[in-house]
């Protein structure tokens, strides 16, 4: 049920927004199944998009939240669906009484189609489970190292169709970025077209009649630029269907995209023909008081502070990202690695077939949903896998394969962090490796300065080397995490002991100047932008305190610490 949901700025289809207050009921410690649904009985209100275990009614629950709406319909509709921008953990709808499906792919944008609609009010019904159970929720687990946040994240629309065909979205791919070529091809809802006539448009310029075979048409962007990082130009292109000689206009779409054009040259990535040094962090989305469901002012916040810092790079820790932030990404000049969901998956779940089929499933959906956002460059999976057995060898394949199947012009990679005996970078276009020399490994012998700097030069030098040995190539390598810890607020300036601000200022100084120094490393993403939440109350109690990781350059509320300066002048004063 899981279509592509290519965001569009303006459509001929009526869409309404059904955001706000909705009537809520919460079932403490139930699955969806054990849950009398959908004629629950409603005893409070909840705001959509929001998470309910950030609020103090229900914080830190686990369960499954029951969500009812009413839905005046102006006018009958053959067909709707709904667009929800993502659900933690999975969700299931009903629309007056009748099931019409469920989605177990969290954090990721989905529609759900309800069938025909008719004149008057309609009644919805949601209901959001945050439980962890193996046989129901295949991909997510209580081990990982981040939260299970309940709630709808980034809201819900209602989309309705009232003729046979209507243009649902057009996607946009770079053909000649040295040209501006670009390639159309229109994505329906109702019945598919395949060859016809269509105006298209670009940057509200005038209207040309193009004809489309395939659902595709190639052609040139008048007065193209190109969009980077330094230069982030965004074109638009409206396409509209005509019925008649005169022109008359039956369906429309209009869409945001940008030229450019993403590759490798042996060890270095390219972006529009020329060699780009990825210098960034990963983010959570989270915040300690909005959970998941952050704010588009937020992520502004997030993006502006990583731009001060010099950075031109973000890598979307560990699921698909939302519309708004990637919108927001294309807008600033920030280059993006967005991934699918997976945190130290082992072979049991690898070979699952369930487990399988979801992954791919999540995979091609992120890669369709993103497909316009030319600030993702890299496309990922499945991190910090057990790439030392033989059975990631055939899911990694399987995930690079979906990938490149839906031509997206990503590259393809996974953060790996068995970085002595991996096995399935294979063909993958990036090798990238998580690393925590004289944190989690490699502890210096010596907690001196010099000692400290020796470690992490030697780490990298040897995983650097271990890849160009067991490959045999010069594909761009990148660092996709490494970092400490440190809690906001803790200062020692004389002794600088570990969890400190000043020993986290001192480690990234030294890891930043040796990982650029490193003529092999083709990019580095800090982990982490700002503390994220993490497991409470399991496995290991001293591993995440109050629950956090805390391996921000930023506290989980955006208060800076130590680190930040140092980055900002090691970023910004770098140039290769």
């Amino acid at each position: 049920m899981t279509g592509i949901v290519l965001a569009v700025a303006l459509l001929s289809m009526e869409r309404m927004s059904l955001d706000g207050l909705w009537d809520f009921h919460f079932e403490s410690g139930k699955k969806t199944e054990e849950v009398r649904m959908p004629d629950f009985k409603v005893d409070d209100k909840m705001l959509v998009p929001g998470c309910w275990t950030t609020e103090s009614a229900y914080y830190d629950c686990r369960g499954t939240g029951c969500y009812r709406r009413r839905i005046a319909v102006e006018k009958a509709a053959e067909d709707a669906y709904l667009v929800v921008d993502g659900v933690g953990l999975r969700a299931r709808f009903w629309i007056d009484g009748r099931d019409v499906g469920a989605v177990a792919l969290p954090w990721s944008r989905f529609e759900v189609p309800i069938g025909s609609l008719g004149c008057g009010e309609h009644e919805l019904v949601v209901a959001v489970d945050n439980m962890s159970d193996p046989n129901k929720m295949k991909l997510f687990s209580d081990f990982y190292d981040f939260y299970p946040y309940g709630g709808i994240f980034h809201g819900v629309e209602l989309f309705l169709r009232r003729q046979s065909t209507e243009v649902k979205s057009v996607t946009v791919r770079t053909r000649d970025y040295k040209t501006g070529r670009v390639e159309l091809e229109l994505v329906f809802a109702g019945k598919c077209l395949d060859a016809f006539d269509a105006d298209v448009a670009f940057d509200g310029g005038e209207k040309k009649k193009v004809a489309f075979v395939g659902r595709k048409a190639t052609l040139e962007v008048p007065a193209f630029k190109l969009w980077s990082p330094e230069s982030p130009h965004l074109h638009r292109v409206r396409v509209g269907l005509v019925v008649d000689a005169n022109r008359q206009e039956k369906s429309f779409a209009e869409v945001q995209f940008g030229i450019r054009q993403v590759s490798t040259d042996g060890g270095r990535i390219m972006l529009n023909g020329e060699p780009i040094y990825l210098k960034g962090a990963n983010r959570h989305e989270s915040h300690g008081e909005f959970g998941a469901a952050t704010p588009k002012s937020l992520m502004y916040e997030d993006l502006h502070n990583m731009k001060l810092m010099g950075m031109n790079f973000v890598r979307g820790s560990h699921y698909p990202q939302c519309d708004a932030f990637l919108s927001l990404c294309d807008e600033m000049g920030m280059l993006v690695w967005e991934e699918s969901l997976g945190w130290g998956n082992r072979t049991n779940q690898l070979e699952d077939a369930e487990f399988q089929s979801l992954q791919e499933e999540q995979t091609r959906l992120m890669v369709k949903n993103s497909i316009n956002h030319p600030s993702v460059i890299i496309s990922g999976f499945l991190n910090e896998l057990d790439s030392s057995s033989e059975a990631s060898k055939g899911i990694v394949n399987r995930l690079v394969t979906a990938v490149r199947e839906e031509d997206s012009g990503h590259l393809v990679a996974y953060a790996c962090n068995r970085v002595n005996d991996d096995v399935a970078n294979i063909q993958t276009d990036i090798i990238a490796y998580n690393v925590y020399p004289g944190w989690y490994t490699d502890r210096p012998k010596i907690g001196s300065r010099e000692e400290l700097r020796k470690t992490i030069r030697d780490c990298h030098r040897n995983i650097v080397r271990f890849f160009r040995r067991k490959y045999g190539d010069s594909r761009p390598i990148v660092v996709s995490e490494s970092g400490v810890k440190a809690d906001f607020g803790f200062r020692d300036s004389r002794g600088r002991a570990q969890y400190t601000e000043d020993y986290q200022a001192e480690y990234t100084q030294l890891m930043i100047e040796e990982i650029l120094a490193n003529r092999d490393i083709a990019g580095f993403a800090i982990w982490l932008y700002a503390d994220a939440k993490s497991y409470t109350r399991v496995h290991s109690l001293t591993a995440r305190p109050y629950g956090y990781n805390t391996g921000g350059l930023y506290d989980a509320y955006r208060r800076p610490k130590l680190a930040v300066e140092t980055v900002r002048k090691l970023f910004r004063e770098f140039a290769r």
